[in-house]
């Protein structure tokens, strides 16, 4: 898959992405070096088209019971999401934006609320 970096411009291949750990911390233009994001299509609108379809097939079936209903909304929307998220992979491709550094977790905030203040910093001294 071929994909353009927003910075350089330049086009490379998918594969060519240069990854450090972890899945938020954004990947890198093989030819500038600079950070961007991949940007995956949401397929919120694919799950909620589906659900909203596969209702409409039961209420057309005229399923009348809770149990049926819910066994038949897990049969119909499932396989039904899975396909308009295909063909919405289709449309609309992986793509990459400039990289912006998200908000702190909980766990960053802590450990920088729980450090000390430099003054008993022993390096400073």
């Amino acid at each position: 898959m071929d994909l353009c970096c927003p910075i350089c411009g330049e086009h490379f291949d998918f594969t060519a992405l240069q990854k450090p750990g972890g899945i938020t911390a954004g990947s890198y233009c093989p030819k500038c070096q600079a950070r961007v994001t991949l940007i995956i299509p949401s397929g919120r609108r694919a799950a909620i088209i589906s659900l909203l379809i596969a209702c409409v097939i039961l209420m057309l079936l005229q399923v009348r019971t809770i149990i049926g209903f819910t066994i038949g909304i897990v049969l119909i929307w499932f396989p039904l999401s899975l396909y308009l998220n295909a063909l919405a992979m289709q449309r609309k491709p992986l793509t990459l934006r400039k990289y912006k550094p998200g908000r702190r977790t909980f766990s960053e905030w802590l450990h920088e609320r729980n450090r000390l203040p430099d003054i008993f910093d022993q390096r400073n001294r």
